[in-house]
C-alpha cells in the first residue's frame, strides 16, 4: 500500500474532544473507518501549533463515547493493564499501523512505553499526545487506579495524574511513557446506553433483537409507530437509518467474531450481510480489519485437535 492511513473514527473523537473545550476544528474526511495519514497529521498539528499539546492530551477524556466500536470494544475487554498494551499492539499490526507502540519494560503496575515510527519519520508531538491520552483513558476505562503518566527520557515530566491532565510533556521529547498505577477494580457499569438516555435507543434495540432483518426505515418507523420524517430526524445524529443499523451489525458481528464458535459464513448471515464478500466490505469498513483478522486478534486461541478423539 503506497499510502499510509489513519483512524477516521479516533480524528473525529479528536474534533469532539476539541470543541468541548472552545477549539472548533474542521475534521479532514476520511472513507469509512480510514483517512489519509498526512492529512491526520496536518489537523493534529494546526491544533499543536494554535492551542498546544494539552488539548490533545485530554482527547482521550471523550472515549466513552466510542466504546461501542467494535475494536474499542476488544480492547475494553482486557483483564489487566498489561493486556490492554498487547491487545493494542496487536492492533496496530492488523491495522498496518506507520506508528507503534512498543513495551520495552513492565512489571507489576507499571509499563515503559515508546512511540515509534519508521525510519526518519517518528511520529510528532501532536501524535505522540493523541495516543498518550487515548491510551491513558482506555486505562482508567478497565479499572486501573491511582494511575501515573510521566512523559520524557531527558526531561521527565508527570502529565496525568489525580485524574487529570495538567502538564504538557517538554518540547522534542515527547515519545517515550511511563504509565505506574496501584492496582485494578472492575470498571463501573456504563449508563450512556441505558434505555432512555439515547434517542436512537428504541431503534439500536430492534435492530440488535434481528440483525438479519431486511430492515428498511419504512420497517422501522412502522415498529416505532412514528413516521420516517420524524425517525430520520431522530436518528440523524448516530449516523442515520443506515449508520446505525451498519453499526449494530458490526457490534454483533465482533461480538460473535470474538467468541470464536461460528464459522464466519454464518456469522455475517446471521447478522445481516447479503454475503461473505459483503461481510467483510462492510465490517473493513468500520473497523478496517477482515472478519478473520479481527478474529485472529481478539479471539479465542486456536484449539488443538486433541488426538484421542
Amino acid at each position: 500500500m503506497d499510502e499510509a492511513y489513519a483512524s477516521a473514527r479516533l480524528v473525529a473523537v479528536a474534533q469532539r474532544a476539541l470543541a468541548a473545550e472552545g477549539i472548533h476544528t474542521v475534521a479532514p474526511a476520511g472513507s469509512g473507518a480510514l483517512l489519509p495519514l498526512a492529512a491526520k497529521r496536518r489537523f493534529l498539528a494546526e491544533v499543536a501549533h494554535e492551542h498546544g499539546l494539552l488539548p490533545l492530551l485530554r482527547v482521550g477524556r471523550r472515549f466513552s463515547e466510542v466504546r461501542s466500536d467494535p475494536a474499542v470494544s476488544a480492547l475494553l475487554s482486557a483483564a489487566s493493564p498489561h493486556d490492554l498494551f498487547e491487545r493494542w499492539c496487536r492492533l496496530e499490526r492488523f491495522t498496518h499501523a506507520r506508528h507503534r507502540v512498543r513495551v520495552r519494560d513492565s512489571g507489576a503496575g507499571r509499563l515503559l512505553v515508546e512511540h515509534t515510527g519508521p525510519v526518519g519519520a517518528p511520529p510528532e508531538p501532536a501524535e505522540d499526545a493523541v495516543v498518550i491520552g487515548v491510551l491513558t483513558a482506555l486505562l482508567v476505562m478497565i479499572g486501573a487506579l491511582d494511575v501515573t503518566v510521566t512523559v520524557g527520557r531527558h526531561r521527565p515530566l508527570t502529565v496525568f495524574s489525580e485524574g487529570a491532565f495538567r502538564v504538557e510533556p517538554a518540547p522534542g521529547d515527547s515519545a517515550h511513557w511511563h504509565f505506574a498505577w496501584s492496582g485494578s477494580r472492575p470498571p463501573r457499569p456504563d449508563r450512556s446506553a441505558e434505555p432512555g438516555t439515547d434517542p436512537a435507543a428504541p431503534a439500536r434495540e430492534l435492530f440488535a433483537a434481528d440483525p438479519a432483518r431486511r430492515w428498511t426505515l419504512a420497517d422501522l418507523a412502522g415498529e416505532l409507530a412514528l413516521s420516517s420524517r420524524v425517525l430520520q430526524r431522530r436518528l440523524a445524529a448516530a449516523g442515520g437509518f443506515t449508520g446505525l443499523l451498519g453499526e449494530v451489525r458490526a457490534e454483533r458481528a465482533a461480538s460473535l467474531l470474538v467468541r470464536g464458535e461460528h464459522p464466519i459464513g454464518v456469522i455475517g448471515f446471521a447478522c445481516g450481510y447479503a454475503d461473505q464478500p459483503h461481510f467483510t466490505r462492510q465490517f473493513k469498513h468500520r473497523t478496517a480489519m477482515t472478519p478473520a483478522a479481527y478474529r485472529s486478534t481478539f479471539g479465542p486461541p486456536a484449539r488443538r485437535p486433541d488426538p484421542t478423539k
